[in-house]
């Protein structure tokens, strides 16, 4: 679906996003995925044992765990019960140390050892969802991808840019919508406010930038 004259509704919030965006960039100008990473491999390690962790504190354990693994390899040849001594401070480490290990010897043995590019190759992998895939996408390879994370899935709610709570759903909805080459800025700067501004649970709507774009009922006062 594409945003023209016969989709007025789809060219009006197009038009929201591009004002949110704006808006957004001059309170979170450094807004930036917060996992630490230097090459793919790496931020799909982090994006495996993030889920439902802080990022903080993955930032602190992949510290030692990206010194002892180069490669997709090492991970693979790593014994399991090292592995998961290695990332004990992460929740759910054991069955996060089985998804690094397996989806490393499947990089090993289908993908020469190499993180691939295209998403349907990403969810191959184990431990591996489309989010996570669109994630090392966007920031891994330069790619124009969404990620909905949990930040993102609330705000776009919010802000009234879908009704859905699937999201891949979601994602085809913020595809329409969401300028092609500013797909992933949106998504840090989603993350940043959700973080800052649009908590869950009292979200700081006095203080919000974009405020007099949000259709959200449940605002806060002042």
């Amino acid at each position: 679906m594409i945003a023209t004259r016969k989709n007025p509704v789809a060219a009006h919030k197009q038009l929201d996003v591009k004002k949110l965006i704006a808006r957004l960039e001059k309170v979170h100008p450094d807004a930036k995925l917060d996992l630490d990473f230097t090459n793919p491999l790496e931020l799909l390690i982090a994006l495996i044992l993030a889920a439902q962790a802080r990022d903080d504190l993955v930032n602190k354990v992949t510290v030692e765990l990206f010194k002892a693994n180069r490669s997709a390899a090492d991970y693979a040849n790593t014994p399991l019960e090292k592995l998961e001594s290695k990332i004990g401070k992460i929740n759910f480490y054991r069955n996060k140390a089985k998804a690094i290990h397996n989806c490393c010897e499947q990089l090993v043995e289908r993908f020469n050892g190499k993180v691939p590019d295209n998403l349907e190759d990403l969810v191959s992998l184990s431990g591996v969802g489309r989010k996570t895939a669109n994630i090392v996408l966007a920031n891994g390879f330069g790619q124009q991808a969404i990620g909905v994370d949990t930040h993102v899935m609330r705000l776009s709610q919010r802000m009234g840019f879908t009704k859905k709570t699937d999201p891949n759903k979601i994602e085809a909805d913020l595809t329409v919508i969401v300028p092609e080459k500013q797909r992933v800025r949106f998504c840090h700067l989603m993350q940043y406010h959700g973080r800052r501004i649009c908590l869950a649970k009292k979200p700081k709507c006095p203080e919000c930038t974009v405020k007099a774009l949000c259709p959200f009922p449940g605002k806060t006062k002042a």
